[in-house]
Parts: C-alpha cells; structure tokens; sequence
C-alpha cells in the first residue's frame, strides 16, 4: 500500500517500484506467500505504476530493486517520504 501511495501521491513511481520488487524478493527469500486479496491490491499497484513509468522505465527500476539490501530498501522508503 505504501509503494502504491507513494506513486500515485508522490509521483515517485520508480522508488514504488523498486521497493515493491525488493518485497517481492524478500518473499522469495523467506517462501513466504502473498494472501489474494493483498495479491490483488499489488497487482493493480504495478499496473498504475507501469502505466505510468513505460515498460522500460518500470523493467529497470524492477531488476534494481531485486537487487536491493534489507537496509537499502529501507533507506529508499525512508528517503521516499521527507
């Protein structure tokens, strides 16, 4: 939810964006899964942002945010609201 808000509030799509990757990657890590009606909410969230960013834009601040460190990705989402 927050890296929907940050998008659609902020215009920070990007950092949404790679922080939703970095969860992503986090889940994956630790198998752990996603209840559907959260699945629902971020796959309507990376729709808004892809819309906005382009396919491009949003495929590279993906693969960044994969590669993101707990704490980097903590970094951005702190940064993300100053």
């Amino acid at each position: 939810r927050f890296a929907r808000a940050l998008a659609l509030a902020g215009g920070a799509g990007a950092d949404a964006v790679r922080l939703l990757a970095s969860a992503e990657n986090i889940r994956i890590e630790i198998g752990a899964g996603v209840a559907p009606y959260l699945a629902t909410i971020h796959a309507e969230a990376l729709a808004v942002i892809r819309g906005q960013l382009g396919e491009a834009v949003f495929a590279e601040a993906w693969e960044e945010g994969m590669k993101l460190t707990d704490d980097e990705a903590v970094a951005l989402a702190l940064d993300s609201v100053d």
